[in-house]
Protein backbone atom coordinates (compact mmCIF):
# COMPACT_ATOMS: atom_id res chain seq x y z
CA UNK A 1 0.00 0.00 0.00
CA UNK A 2 0.99 3.26 -0.86
CA UNK A 3 2.66 5.77 2.26
CA UNK A 4 0.14 8.71 3.59
CA UNK A 5 2.65 11.59 1.85
CA UNK A 6 3.64 15.22 2.41
CA UNK A 7 2.85 17.29 -0.66
CA UNK A 8 5.56 20.37 -1.31
CA UNK A 9 3.97 23.59 -1.83
CA UNK A 10 2.31 24.44 -5.34
CA UNK A 11 0.21 27.01 -6.74
CA UNK A 12 -3.48 25.85 -5.86
CA UNK A 13 -5.84 26.73 -8.84
CA UNK A 14 -9.36 24.75 -9.56
CA UNK A 15 -9.74 23.55 -12.88
CA UNK A 16 -13.14 22.49 -12.76
CA UNK A 17 -16.10 22.17 -9.91
CA UNK A 18 -19.43 22.74 -9.75
CA UNK A 19 -20.46 26.33 -9.86
CA UNK A 20 -16.37 27.11 -9.21
CA UNK A 21 -13.36 28.33 -10.22
CA UNK A 22 -11.37 29.48 -6.96
CA UNK A 23 -10.49 28.38 -3.80
CA UNK A 24 -11.17 30.87 -1.05
CA UNK A 25 -8.58 30.89 2.44
CA UNK A 26 -8.71 27.63 5.02
CA UNK A 27 -9.70 27.18 7.30
CA UNK A 28 -13.22 27.55 6.65
CA UNK A 29 -16.47 26.73 8.78
CA UNK A 30 -19.79 25.69 6.72
CA UNK A 31 -22.87 23.67 7.41
CA UNK A 32 -25.28 21.42 5.06
CA UNK A 33 -27.95 23.92 6.92
CA UNK A 34 -30.31 24.09 3.01
CA UNK A 35 -27.43 22.73 1.26
CA UNK A 36 -27.77 20.76 -1.55
CA UNK A 37 -25.25 17.77 -1.84
CA UNK A 38 -23.63 17.44 -5.32
CA UNK A 39 -21.80 14.15 -4.91
CA UNK A 40 -19.80 13.46 -8.14
CA UNK A 41 -18.14 16.07 -10.64
CA UNK A 42 -14.86 16.61 -12.18
CA UNK A 43 -11.60 16.46 -10.44
CA UNK A 44 -10.19 19.53 -9.01
CA UNK A 45 -6.19 19.59 -8.92
CA UNK A 46 -3.76 22.06 -8.17
CA UNK A 47 -2.53 23.06 -11.04
CA UNK A 48 0.83 21.72 -11.38
CA UNK A 49 -0.42 18.24 -10.75
CA UNK A 50 -2.48 17.87 -14.11
CA UNK A 51 -2.99 14.55 -15.41
CA UNK A 52 -0.55 12.68 -17.55
CA UNK A 53 -2.02 10.22 -20.11
CA UNK A 54 -0.59 7.01 -20.65
CA UNK A 55 2.01 6.95 -17.95
CA UNK A 56 1.43 4.14 -15.23
CA UNK A 57 3.33 5.94 -12.63
CA UNK A 58 1.17 9.15 -12.55
CA UNK A 59 0.30 9.78 -9.26
CA UNK A 60 -2.41 12.88 -9.33
CA UNK A 61 -2.97 15.16 -6.55
CA UNK A 62 -6.58 15.95 -6.23
CA UNK A 63 -8.91 18.29 -3.26
CA UNK A 64 -11.79 15.73 -4.22
CA UNK A 65 -11.36 12.53 -6.05
CA UNK A 66 -8.66 9.42 -4.49
CA UNK A 67 -8.94 6.03 -6.93
CA UNK A 68 -7.61 5.87 -10.32
CA UNK A 69 -8.45 6.87 -13.57
CA UNK A 70 -7.24 5.31 -17.21
CA UNK A 71 -6.80 7.50 -20.42
CA UNK A 72 -5.52 6.96 -23.92
CA UNK A 73 -6.64 8.06 -27.55
CA UNK A 74 -9.58 5.86 -27.89
CA UNK A 75 -12.97 7.12 -26.42
CA UNK A 76 -13.80 5.42 -23.33
CA UNK A 77 -17.11 3.22 -23.78
CA UNK A 78 -17.55 1.21 -20.47
CA UNK A 79 -16.63 1.53 -16.56
CA UNK A 80 -17.85 -1.03 -14.24
CA UNK A 81 -17.12 -1.61 -10.46
CA UNK A 82 -18.78 -3.76 -7.60
CA UNK A 83 -18.15 -2.57 -3.71
CA UNK A 84 -19.42 -2.76 -0.48
CA UNK A 85 -21.16 0.71 1.06
CA UNK A 86 -18.22 1.27 3.84
CA UNK A 87 -19.71 1.93 7.05
CA UNK A 88 -18.81 5.54 8.05
CA UNK A 89 -18.68 6.68 11.75
CA UNK A 90 -20.03 10.00 12.85
CA UNK A 91 -18.84 11.60 15.71
CA UNK A 92 -21.29 14.89 15.76
CA UNK A 93 -18.88 16.94 12.63
CA UNK A 94 -21.14 18.49 10.10
CA UNK A 95 -20.01 18.19 6.74
CA UNK A 96 -18.60 15.28 7.01
CA UNK A 97 -19.22 13.23 3.87
CA UNK A 98 -17.42 10.35 1.40
CA UNK A 99 -18.85 8.75 -1.95
CA UNK A 100 -17.70 5.42 -4.30
CA UNK A 101 -18.51 5.65 -7.69
CA UNK A 102 -17.35 4.96 -11.25
CA UNK A 103 -17.37 7.44 -14.35
CA UNK A 104 -16.43 8.60 -17.70
CA UNK A 105 -14.82 11.76 -17.88
CA UNK A 106 -13.70 14.34 -15.40
CA UNK A 107 -10.31 13.36 -15.22
CA UNK A 108 -9.41 16.27 -17.20
CA UNK A 109 -12.22 17.47 -19.03
CA UNK A 110 -15.33 19.40 -17.87
CA UNK A 111 -18.07 16.86 -18.19
CA UNK A 112 -18.83 13.26 -15.96
CA UNK A 113 -21.31 10.26 -16.68
CA UNK A 114 -21.16 8.73 -13.06
CA UNK A 115 -23.14 6.74 -10.55
CA UNK A 116 -22.74 5.42 -7.01
CA UNK A 117 -23.25 5.74 -3.90
CA UNK A 118 -22.72 8.40 -1.25
CA UNK A 119 -22.40 8.45 2.62
CA UNK A 120 -22.61 11.12 5.14
CA UNK A 121 -23.73 12.66 8.94
CA UNK A 122 -26.88 13.56 9.22
CA UNK A 123 -29.47 14.08 11.70
CA UNK A 124 -29.61 16.99 13.69
CA UNK A 125 -26.50 16.19 16.03
CA UNK A 126 -24.41 14.81 12.75
CA UNK A 127 -23.90 10.90 14.55
CA UNK A 128 -26.62 9.37 12.09
CA UNK A 129 -24.67 7.83 9.18
CA UNK A 130 -26.88 8.09 5.84
CA UNK A 131 -26.58 6.07 2.87
CA UNK A 132 -27.84 6.97 -1.00
CA UNK A 133 -27.53 5.87 -4.40
CA UNK A 134 -27.44 8.04 -7.16
CA UNK A 135 -26.59 8.60 -10.98
CA UNK A 136 -25.07 11.78 -11.97
CA UNK A 137 -24.75 13.58 -15.94
CA UNK A 138 -22.13 16.14 -14.79
CA UNK A 139 -22.74 19.74 -15.15
CA UNK A 140 -26.57 18.61 -14.39
CA UNK A 141 -26.91 17.87 -10.72
CA UNK A 142 -27.08 14.17 -9.03
CA UNK A 143 -30.14 12.66 -8.81
CA UNK A 144 -31.18 9.78 -5.88
CA UNK A 145 -32.79 6.66 -7.23
CA UNK A 146 -32.76 4.94 -3.18
CA UNK A 147 -31.44 4.24 -0.27
CA UNK A 148 -28.86 1.86 0.56
CA UNK A 149 -27.22 0.22 3.90
CA UNK A 150 -23.54 -0.26 4.99
CA UNK A 151 -22.51 -3.77 4.05
CA UNK A 152 -24.53 -3.89 0.77
CA UNK A 153 -22.74 -4.86 -2.41
CA UNK A 154 -23.34 -2.61 -4.99
CA UNK A 155 -22.96 -2.94 -8.73
CA UNK A 156 -22.25 0.47 -10.74
CA UNK A 157 -21.82 0.63 -14.95
CA UNK A 158 -21.57 3.36 -17.45
CA UNK A 159 -21.88 2.31 -20.73
CA UNK A 160 -22.07 4.43 -24.17
CA UNK A 161 -23.82 2.67 -27.06
CA UNK A 162 -22.70 4.27 -30.61
CA UNK A 163 -24.94 3.30 -32.79
CA UNK A 164 -27.68 5.06 -30.45
CA UNK A 165 -25.53 7.49 -29.02
CA UNK A 166 -26.77 6.98 -25.53
CA UNK A 167 -25.28 6.80 -22.20
CA UNK A 168 -26.55 3.91 -19.76
CA UNK A 169 -26.15 4.92 -15.89
CA UNK A 170 -27.11 1.68 -14.04
CA UNK A 171 -26.62 1.15 -10.39
CA UNK A 172 -27.75 -2.16 -8.60
CA UNK A 173 -28.01 -3.06 -4.57
CA UNK A 174 -27.43 -7.04 -5.56
CA UNK A 175 -27.99 -7.07 -1.63
CA UNK A 176 -32.30 -5.77 -1.66
CA UNK A 177 -32.51 -6.20 -5.23
CA UNK A 178 -32.87 -2.63 -6.21
CA UNK A 179 -31.54 -1.95 -9.23
CA UNK A 180 -32.12 2.19 -11.31
CA UNK A 181 -30.75 2.76 -14.92
CA UNK A 182 -30.84 6.23 -16.84
CA UNK A 183 -30.59 6.66 -20.17
CA UNK A 184 -29.12 10.24 -21.68
CA UNK A 185 -27.70 11.90 -24.43
CA UNK A 186 -24.46 13.77 -24.49
CA UNK A 187 -23.26 15.88 -27.61
CA UNK A 188 -20.23 17.73 -25.62
CA UNK A 189 -19.06 13.91 -23.45
CA UNK A 190 -15.83 13.08 -25.00
CA UNK A 191 -15.29 9.77 -23.50
CA UNK A 192 -11.81 10.79 -22.64
CA UNK A 193 -11.16 8.93 -19.28
CA UNK A 194 -12.84 6.16 -17.38
CA UNK A 195 -12.07 5.83 -13.76
CA UNK A 196 -12.88 4.52 -10.06
CA UNK A 197 -13.08 7.01 -7.30
CA UNK A 198 -13.91 7.44 -3.83
CA UNK A 199 -14.58 11.09 -3.13
CA UNK A 200 -15.57 13.84 -0.96
CA UNK A 201 -18.01 15.76 -2.47
CA UNK A 202 -19.23 19.49 -3.14
CA UNK A 203 -22.12 20.86 -1.06
CA UNK A 204 -24.12 23.93 -2.50
CA UNK A 205 -26.86 26.35 -1.41
CA UNK A 206 -30.38 25.99 -3.59
CA UNK A 207 -29.20 28.76 -5.99
CA UNK A 208 -25.31 27.00 -6.40
CA UNK A 209 -24.07 30.57 -5.71
CA UNK A 210 -21.87 29.70 -2.54
CA UNK A 211 -20.41 25.88 -2.76
CA UNK A 212 -17.52 24.11 -0.80
CA UNK A 213 -15.94 20.82 -0.90
CA UNK A 214 -16.78 18.97 2.74
CA UNK A 215 -14.86 17.06 5.52
CA UNK A 216 -14.13 13.28 4.18
CA UNK A 217 -16.05 10.75 6.10
CA UNK A 218 -14.53 8.21 7.93
CA UNK A 219 -15.11 5.37 5.45
CA UNK A 220 -12.66 3.23 7.51
CA UNK A 221 -11.57 0.51 4.35
CA UNK A 222 -13.03 0.37 1.05
CA UNK A 223 -12.38 -1.67 -1.74
CA UNK A 224 -13.42 -1.45 -5.60
CA UNK A 225 -13.24 -4.55 -7.14
CA UNK A 226 -14.57 -6.02 -10.31
CA UNK A 227 -12.62 -2.63 -12.04
CA UNK A 228 -13.02 -3.08 -15.72
CA UNK A 229 -12.86 -0.47 -18.62
CA UNK A 230 -13.93 -0.82 -22.42
CA UNK A 231 -12.54 1.15 -25.51
CA UNK A 232 -14.44 2.02 -28.50
CA UNK A 233 -13.49 -1.28 -30.82
CA UNK A 234 -11.55 -2.79 -27.46
CA UNK A 235 -11.87 -5.99 -25.15
CA UNK A 236 -12.75 -4.97 -21.50
CA UNK A 237 -10.21 -4.98 -19.38
CA UNK A 238 -9.85 -4.88 -15.69
CA UNK A 239 -8.18 -1.44 -14.54
CA UNK A 240 -4.24 -3.15 -14.23
CA UNK A 241 -4.50 -4.02 -17.95
CA UNK A 242 -4.71 -0.54 -18.66
CA UNK A 243 -1.94 2.21 -17.85
CA UNK A 244 -3.61 3.51 -14.53
CA UNK A 245 -3.17 6.97 -12.74
CA UNK A 246 -3.17 6.84 -9.08
CA UNK A 247 -5.06 10.02 -7.52
CA UNK A 248 -4.14 11.09 -3.93
CA UNK A 249 -6.93 12.94 -2.01
CA UNK A 250 -5.11 16.03 0.14
CA UNK A 251 -6.29 18.71 1.93
CA UNK A 252 -4.44 22.21 1.90
CA UNK A 253 -1.78 22.21 4.99
CA UNK A 254 -3.84 25.24 7.29
CA UNK A 255 -0.45 26.94 7.90
CA UNK A 256 -0.42 28.82 4.66
CA UNK A 257 2.68 27.48 3.35
CA UNK A 258 1.07 26.10 0.05
CA UNK A 259 1.30 22.40 1.00
CA UNK A 260 -0.55 19.28 1.15
CA UNK A 261 -1.08 16.16 3.37
CA UNK A 262 -3.23 13.39 2.22
CA UNK A 263 -6.69 12.19 3.84
CA UNK A 264 -6.70 8.76 2.65
CA UNK A 265 -4.15 6.20 1.88
CA UNK A 266 -4.98 4.48 -2.02
CA UNK A 267 -3.47 0.76 -2.24
CA UNK A 268 -1.84 -0.35 -5.52
CA UNK A 269 -3.98 -1.78 -8.03
CA UNK A 270 -4.13 -5.64 -8.41
CA UNK A 271 -5.73 -6.91 -11.40
CA UNK A 272 -9.13 -5.42 -11.12
CA UNK A 273 -9.30 -3.95 -7.55
CA UNK A 274 -7.60 -1.79 -5.35
CA UNK A 275 -8.50 -0.88 -1.70
CA UNK A 276 -8.23 2.54 -0.12
CA UNK A 277 -7.77 3.27 4.02
CA UNK A 278 -9.17 6.26 5.57
CA UNK A 279 -6.40 8.54 7.20
CA UNK A 280 -8.77 11.90 8.07
CA UNK A 281 -10.86 14.56 7.30
CA UNK A 282 -9.11 17.40 6.09
CA UNK A 283 -11.17 20.42 6.18
CA UNK A 284 -14.30 22.00 4.25
CA UNK A 285 -12.49 24.08 1.45
CA UNK A 286 -15.01 26.75 0.25
CA UNK A 287 -15.40 27.15 -3.37
CA UNK A 288 -16.46 30.70 -5.41
CA UNK A 289 -17.66 31.60 -8.48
Amino acid sequence: MRSKRLFAAVALTVTAMVCAVGVTSLPASASTTENTPLPGGPLVHPSSSGPTSDASTTVTISLNWSGYAVTGHKPYSYVHSTFVVPAITCTGVADQWSSNWVGLDGYNDQTVEQDGTDAWCGGASHTTPKYEAWYEMFPAGSVNVFAVHAGDIIDASVSYSDSTGEFTLTVSDLSTGKTATNMATCASCARASAEWIIERPALCNAALTKCFITELADFGTSTMSGDEAQVDGGNVKGVGAFNNDAIDIVNPDANGDGGFYSLDTVGPVSSKSFTATWQEPGTTIPITL
